[in-house]
């Protein structure tokens, strides 16, 4: 019997509400000001971390990731409007419909086919976060995946962010604790750093292309290499990850 371990943050569930909600408030003006709402999130969430991934090794554990987040978007914001970011120069509107939206991740493409698909295989599902627990059941309630995923594990509790090895470690014994049996168990996320660090605790590793750079023919495998190899299974979308998951198992 397998366990399948999801990332949560931008891929079991998606940063495209943060995207719409910026457009909302700023688009008009990061247009103007030769930028865009879509560069102005991933900068901000990639950033954001970064930041509780240093903040892990400065000074553990770190603050929740939604403060670091909430915190840094004035940064995003004024990078993205060339200005010096401070408040002198950067006079924003108020900016709590953005963080607010924090709370309200909907599920990415093909995320609830890819649950199906695994529970109908008979896998224990799990999310691996480093997001706070409260806010992951919070997306799992909201999008009626309540009984599709069968834990969920905080950086929080550990207390220490993704990639350090604790929480592979820490989700090796959830899948112990609630998985059935000694079966495989895969880690399954958008970002490469992630299923880099899973796959060197153990995991095999499926990869969902929502933050592949476009590179030619020429330029994957080195791009691959840089990470500890290929991973395991690769796709457009979750409910493809999840197909090929359930193949292997056939």
């Amino acid at each position: 019997m397998i366990t399948v371990c999801f990332d949560a943050l931008g891929s079991l569930f998606s940063l495209e509400p943060l995207i719409d909600v910026v457009e909302q408030v700023l688009g008009d003006e990061l247009r103007s000001a030769g930028s865009g709402s879509r560069a102005v999130v991933m900068d901000w969430f990639h950033s954001a971390q970064r930041d509780y991934t240093y903040l892990s090794i400065i000074s553990p554990p770190p603050p929740p990731i939604s403060k670091i987040l909430t915190l840094s978007l004035p940064r995003a914001l004024a990078f993205a409007f060339g200005t010096r970011p401070t408040p002198s120069h950067l006079p924003l509107p108020d900016l709590s419909p953005i963080t607010d939206r924090l709370a309200a991740l909907t599920p990415s493409p093909g995320a609830s086919d890819c649950l199906n698909i695994l529970k109908n295989a008979g896998a224990t599902v799990l999310v691996v976060t480093n997001g706070s627990e409260q806010a992951t059941r919070g997306y799992i309630d909201n999008a009626g995946f309540q009984h599709k995923i069968d834990g969920v594990l905080s950086c929080d509790t550990v207390g220490v962010s993704k990639p350090f090895d604790q929480v592979y470690t820490a989700a090796h014994d959830l899948c112990a604790k609630q998985g059935k049996g000694k079966g495989e168990r895969w880690f399954v996320a958008a970002h490469l750093w992630d299923l880099a660090a899973a796959k060197k605790a153990g995991f095999k590793t499926g990869y969902v292309l929502a933050e592949q750079p476009p590179l030619g023919e020429g330029q994957i495998d080195e791009w691959w290499s840089i990470w500890g190899g290929k991973p395991d299974i690769v796709g457009q979308d979750l409910a493809l990850v999840a197909h090929a998951i359930s193949h292997e198992q056939s």
